[in-house]
């Protein structure tokens, strides 16, 4: 197979494309991180990626909306800021949960009926273009006709969009499109045998590409909807002075850092539309003191306060 190679590259060694990529990802994440202090990390929404829509002819009887689905769950399993549940799979987990509960297996680690987590945003999209443009056969990805030339470009496009499950609102969309250049490769000799987000694939300008696209809606479904700092809370009331948190070194706690408990925040309903348009803070319960942190918990001595409760929230204080 001919690859392509890129004669502008950055300071670094990288091709300027992808080091310029790599400095905006960075800020990224950055700018969401530079709230964040000691021991806090981010709130982590449950979400479902449906099948996207296609919209553009398919080479090789590729499954571009299955494949990009795939892709695109793979990457988001992988940033570790999101709970994904496997939508499409639930008949199969409903029958299996119906097998464990009519007596037939052993009770131990039996599943419960009602334990599934609820999705709270749904990510769909469509693909508008795809394929290599120009060249020695070009696959076009707008009309399907062969373009020829001494040039061709390889084309994803798509259109994302992240819906909220309660409201059914559409709450951010985006159009995107990426193009790698081809060179003068033969688009059909080079991916006749290629599998669509196989590893090879990855490493063809048409590849590269889809990765470019699942890399930018990556970052916008992270930007809408995985920014919330995570904050404790109080899991059990253990006596009167001391209580356990619902997170532990998983979630950066550390012993001796000291909360301010403050009561669940106050919803703000617009009595016109039954909109939730802000949200009061709770008020102040008490302050604790982390004394022992396990993986997915840590024990806090209650150094202020007494009306301390379940479902609590547990504000950060720093001291000078």
């Amino acid at each position: 197979m001919q690859m392509v190679s890129v004669a502008r590259v950055s300071p670094c060694g990288l091709p300027v494309r992808r080091f310029m990529q790599a400095v905006m990802a960075f800020g990224v994440l950055a700018l969401l991180g530079c709230q964040a202090g000691p021991g806090t990390s981010y709130v982590k929404p449950t979400i479902a990626v449906l099948r996207f829509d296609n919209k553009a002819p398919i080479p090789f009887q590729w499954d571009l909306g299955g494949g990009t689905k795939d892709i695109l769950t793979d990457r988001l399993v992988k940033t570790d800021r999101f709970h994904v549940i496997e939508r499409p799979d639930i008949e199969s987990v409903m029958r299996e949960i119906h097998l464990e509960n009519t007596g037939q297996t052993r009770e131990q680690d039996r599943a419960k009926v009602g334990q599934l987590k609820n999705v709270q945003y749904l990510i769909k999209g469509t693909i508008t273009d795809f394929g290599q443009i120009g060249g020695v056969n070009g696959f076009a990805a707008a009309k399907g006709t062969v373009i020829s030339g001494a040039s061709s470009t390889a084309v994803m496009g798509m259109t994302l969009y992240v819906i909220d499950v309660q409201s059914g609102e559409v709450i951010a969309s985006q159009r995107i499109q990426e193009s790698v250049s081809a060179g003068n490769i033969d688009f059909q000799s080079a991916y006749k045998d290629v599998a669509f987000g196989g590893g090879i694939f990855a490493q063809t300008p048409l590849g590269q590409a889809t990765t470019h696209a699942i890399d930018r809606a990556v970052g916008k479904i992270t930007e809408s909807i995985a920014r919330t700092p995570w904050q404790p809370k109080i899991a059990t009331v253990d006596g009167d002075r001391q209580v356990v948190l619902n997170g532990g070194r998983e979630r950066g706690l550390k012993v001796g850092q000291e909360f301010e408990v403050l009561a669940p925040p106050v919803a703000v309903v617009d009595p016109d539309t039954g909109d939730v348009i802000a949200r009061k803070p709770g008020r102040p319960l008490g302050h604790i003191k982390v004394v022992e942190v396990e993986a997915a918990s840590a024990t806090a001595a209650v150094t202020a306060g007494g009306e301390l409760k379940v479902g609590a929230i547990c504000a950060f204080v720093e001291r000078k």
